[in-house]
């Protein structure tokens, strides 16, 4: 969907929102640290190039990771450290010498270069929505590393083995980490499934990595856990651009039809824990496959995608203090959108459609108004071309009702959410799930309002996700706990 309220200048970074993209202002940040290593350059282009950027408010340094695919062709991967920005996915590398294109689309950003005879710089224009930044890239030694105190430090107390998923109905394959307590086991264990945009197999977003830590906090309880690149990124094949949840489901069930089949593990012990978009994954995965052992739904969706896209963005609008009559426009704005996007199934006819919905909408506002909401036609224009991007995905979200697949579940069901989560408000969303778990008559349901989390289950004052980058905190280690000990306590019964 179109983000609301996106500030298009030279000082806003795309970066990743649950369920919908949204960007934000950049601000430096001075960090500490190390370097994490640079890759082995077994290839010419691979490895790690840094080049500082002029911004409105200073230099900025920019470092961009490529690595050799198994196979053909280059994956790659952002680091903006004064934003916290951290290992951020590309969905594409073009390279055809001495041309390169770093793709971060989904983000709203795209590096174009061209790489000198010797491969020692790239020299070309960082790509910002309408703004174009110069950037020449030379080799560095690595990226200054950002950690968080969640973070789990090496060497781990079990087993971290690197895998490849078959998804034969898809005809590709997902790359993924899997962690084993240690000993003989057989052990319980759970597949992690991510929330909404391109993500790594940690979900990486704002500088924290919410699934490096929820694995290494059920695995050292006893619990295996696999957690995966989503398709088109990182190392796993595929094309996230033309993929819905429908696909992404797909790729749940092959992971958890893989992990059952692993030796140590307990394959009538093992479920899914889904967060976000995951939460809609989950459900989709346990109705059809009645051996899912149990799942956990982290700030899952109760409503169908059109509804909750509306409270998405009245709630941050609200908590950024716009009022009332901006928010009224605001809303109509979106529902016209929101229109065109379930009855046309075609993008560039959207487009169509959707630019003269802008120029209305911002010849009806006031400037005051459109200040509150941080809406120009530049920022519109730039939200409708990442929306069209993934058009797929963002017209099936829209449409989709979660409830038919809630009723379908028999399995016992862990869900979360906190009471700051603007993103998937609670008392809706809770009130729903539980409502169409009671109608597929599963009496083996636990939900929990979480007081002051927001919508990553960090502790958090206004649950606004500009927040999400300034909490050190990555996920409540009262979450963690209380993740651990339902698991444990299913799966022993």
């Amino acid at each position: 969907m179109l983000n609301p309220g996106t500030n298009q200048t030279v000082e806003v970074l795309m970066t990743k929102k649950i369920l919908f993209r949204i960007a934000w202002a950049l601000m430096p940040i001075l960090i500490g640290g190390g370097l994490y290593a640079q890759q082995s350059a077994q290839d010419p282009l691979a490895g790690v190039w840094q080049g500082t950027m002029q911004t409105k408010i200073g230099p900025m340094d920019v470092f961009f990771t490529i690595e050799k695919k198994e196979g053909n062709g280059y994956i790659a991967k952002i680091d903006i450290p004064a934003q916290k920005v951290r290992n951020m996915p590309g969905t594409a590398v073009r390279f055809a010498a001495p041309d390169l294109v770093l793709d971060f689309s989904s983000f709203g950003i795209i590096f174009e270069g061209k790489v000198n005879s010797d491969f020692s710089i790239i020299t070309g224009q960082f790509k910002l929505g309408e703004d174009r930044m110069a950037l020449v890239l030379r080799r560095s030694a690595g990226v200054p590393e950002m950690r968080r105190p969640q973070d789990p430090q090496k060497p781990y107390p079990y087993e971290e083995i690197e895998v490849r998923i078959p998804n034969t109905q898809a005809g590709i394959s997902l790359a993924g980490t899997l962690t084993i307590p240690s000993g003989a086991g057989p052990f319980p264990a759970v597949v992690l499934v991510t929330g909404s945009g391109p993500n790594d197999r940690d979900e990486a977003l704002a500088g924290h990595r919410p699934f490096l830590v929820i694995a290494d906090a059920l695995t050292r309880r006893g619990i295996a856990v696999l957690r995966c690149d989503d398709r088109g990124v990182g190392k796993s094949e595929g094309d996230f651009h033309r993929a819905t949840t429908v696909d992404f489901a797909s790729d749940a069930q092959a992971s958890w039809d893989f992990l059952i089949r692993q030796p140590r593990i307990d394959g009538h012990k093992v479920g899914l824990l889904g967060h976000s978009e995951g939460g809609l994954i989950g459900p989709m995965v346990a109705a059809e496959n009645q051996k899912v052992a149990f799942v956990v739904l982290m700030a899952g969706t109760g409503i169908p995608g059109e509804r909750l896209a509306l409270m998405q963005v009245e709630a941050v609008s609200r908590t950024r203090g716009t009022g009332e009559a901006a928010i009224g426009k605001e809303q109509r704005f979106y529902e016209r959108l929101f229109q065109i996007m379930k009855t046309q199934g075609n993008a560039r006819a959207a487009e169509a459609d959707i630019r003269p919905i802008i120029t209305q909408t911002l010849a009806g506002m006031s400037e005051t108004e459109k200040k509150e909401l941080n809406m120009s036609e530049p920022s519109l224009i730039q939200d409708m071309t990442e929306y069209l991007a993934d058009y797929p995905w963002n017209r099936f979200f829209m449409i989709y009702d979660p409830a038919p697949a809630l009723r379908k579940i028999h399995c016992p069901a862990l869900v979360l959410n906190g009471d700051k989560d603007t993103q998937v408000p609670a008392d809706i969303n809770l009130t729903a799930i539980e409502q169409a778990l009671k109608d597929a008559g599963n009496s083996r349901v636990e939900i929990h309002k979480l007081p002051g989390l927001n919508h990553l289950f960090q502790t958090a004052k206004t649950g606004d996700p500009r927040e999400y980058r300034r909490i050190e905190e990555t996920i409540s280690p009262a979450v963690l706990q209380l993740i651990g000990d339902w698991i444990l306590g299913n799966v022993q019964k």
